[in-house]
């Protein structure tokens, strides 16, 4: 498996996601990309609204909780004198190119989510690099060249929906509000010590996994919380990107920024698996 870039154009998406008429789980896609991938990085180009919305910070917060990189820049407001007419503008295009361009020898892959043909030159200025390059956005929304370029994988969101679904037990998702995010109930409230819940691997560290979560939130499962007596040398040589974790709730803090829970494993299975693995 090789090291994949994600870049996401989060205006774009922001209108995909509304065509699509459901929403993505941000920690649901990154785990979709860690399974396929053995290193992803995570973009995030996003028009920052002002005055910041409750909607817009919590947003943004979890993205970072799980590992996006957001980068951002004020709305500007453009006025026609002439017309009066005022027009909005907040394209991040050219800092996603630079970006995707001056760190083209930390990836093999380069993802992007949009249907823009703007990206078009930078895809074939990839692809002449030696760059695998996958395209993901929807049917009616994306430009006909990025369908028809050679050596372009494109592929409809509709079909990762199963993956990468928002979807909260008895609730139903809102699918309005602002620009880039604002559309996503994140008011989920965090869990209380004892609850269990099932993660998947976010990224491995020498001292602990942190997991993906129905609460948005920074989840680390520590080394010592394993239940594994035996010396583990590295953590990242026994651990899969595919592997499942029963966790349960062990600590709860709520005074950061983003807010982190730490569990312990709950599944003795898993902790024998893991175990297995050292010997082998």
């Amino acid at each position: 498996m090789g090291r994949a870039a994600v870049f996401i154009d989060g205006a774009n998406l922001f209108f995909t996601q509304r065509h699509l008429g459901w929403q993505i789980d941000f920690s649901r896609l990154m785990a979709f990309f860690m399974s396929g991938y053995a290193a992803v990085q995570a973009n995030y180009y996003v028009p920052a609204s002002e005055p910041v919305t409750e909607e817009n910070a919590a947003f943004t917060r979890v993205l970072t909780a799980h590992g996006y990189r957001i980068t951002s820049k004020p709305v500007k407001k453009i006025v026609n004198k002439e017309t009066g007419v005022i027009i909005m503008k907040g394209n991040l295009d050219v800092e996603l190119v630079v970006d995707a361009l001056s760190r083209a020898d930390q990836y093999d892959t380069f993802i992007l989510f949009s249907g823009d043909s703007d990206f078009l030159p930078l895809l074939r200025a990839l692809k002449e690099r030696g760059k695998e390059v996958i395209v993901y956005s929807t049917q009616g929304l994306s430009a006909r060249e990025l369908l028809t370029e050679p050596g372009i994988a494109y592929y409809d969101l509709s079909v990762l929906r199963e993956r990468i679904e928002q979807v909260k037990p008895g609730e139903t998702m809102r699918v309005e509000g602002l620009m880039a995010g604002a559309d996503h109930d994140f008011s989920v409230p965090l869990p209380d010590v004892g609850e269990t819940f099932t993660g998947t691997v976010l990224k491995v560290q020498p001292y602990g996994i942190f997991l993906s979560n129905p609460y948005h939130v920074k989840c680390l499962l520590p080394l010592s919380f394993l239940g594994i007596s035996k010396y583990i040398d590295d953590l990242t040589a026994i651990v899969r990107v595919t592997d499942v974790f029963d966790v349960v709730v062990f600590h709860v803090n709520s005074a950061r920024d983003i807010a982190e829970i730490t569990v312990k494993l709950a599944d003795k299975k898993m902790a024998e698996e893991l175990t297995s693995r050292i010997d082998g």
